[in-house]
């Protein structure tokens, strides 16, 4: 079965805003330039499992406008890591605000975004409340529930997943056999699409299409 993972196009932000998962706008231009890069990289028929925010949502519905043998599931398994108090933030004032942040980049968990004596949901659940904040390896442990959950929706289909860099960076190191860390290679830009595929009897990921220019990976 083919496997395609497929990173959003750029969103209209700011350079270094960390913009999690938060509903940012879609960077209009560049998705109308994407758009027919990812549709000419991907089976025509496929299930397209997709983070419901609208940066993945709109690239999904306009890969079924292209072919109608392509089904589309939402999935919130595969929405970004939630930053809380982080969201918004450049990411260069993020690691003044906390320094644990860089120390302890897997399970340290932001601040909580959440005030006025709400209760604030932490863990391991699917959509934790947005702004309470949300460790690495706890977003890295609900986007591979979400991938063996498409896996088996796929039923023997080739499957494309749309998706953001952190949950992007989660399944290749699951694929590749590597610990989730920062710095998971290959590292997509948005709108550039990734194949895991068996190569010398190894899983291997690889970009087979790219839309942007080689960039580092998003902190997430």
């Amino acid at each position: 079965m083919a496997i395609f993972l497929v990173r959003h196009s750029a969103p209209d932000v700011r350079p270094g805003i960390c913009y999690g998962a938060s509903n940012v706008p879609v960077h209009e231009a560049e998705f109308a330039r994407v758009m027919p890069l990812v549709d000419a990289a991907l089976p025509r028929v496929a299930l397209i499992v997709t983070s419901p925010l609208t940066r993945c949502r709109r690239l999904a519905d306009f890969l079924t406008l292209s072919s109608p043998d392509r089904e589309v599931a939402i999935d919130e398994h595969f929405v970004e890591r939630d930053l809380g108090r982080w969201t918004g933030m450049h990411r260069d004032d993020i690691v003044k605000d906390d320094a644990a942040f860089a120390k302890n980049f897997l399970d340290h968990w932001p601040p909580a975004q959440i005030d006025g004596g709400q209760r604030v949901l932490r863990g391991d659940g699917i959509s934790p409340q947005l702004g309470a904040g949300e460790s690495a390896r706890a977003m890295a442990k609900r986007v591979l529930a979400g991938f063996e959950n498409a896996w088996e929706r796929a039923a023997g289909r080739p499957l494309v997943i749309i998706a953001h860099a952190g949950p992007i960076a989660a399944i290749i190191a699951h694929w590749q056999g590597q610990p989730f860390a920062r710095g998971i290679r290959p590292a997509p830009s948005c709108g550039d699409v990734v194949q895991l595929s068996l190569q010398n009897g190894r899983q291997e990921a690889l970009i087979v299409r790219r839309a942007s220019p080689p960039a580092e990976q998003d902190e997430f």
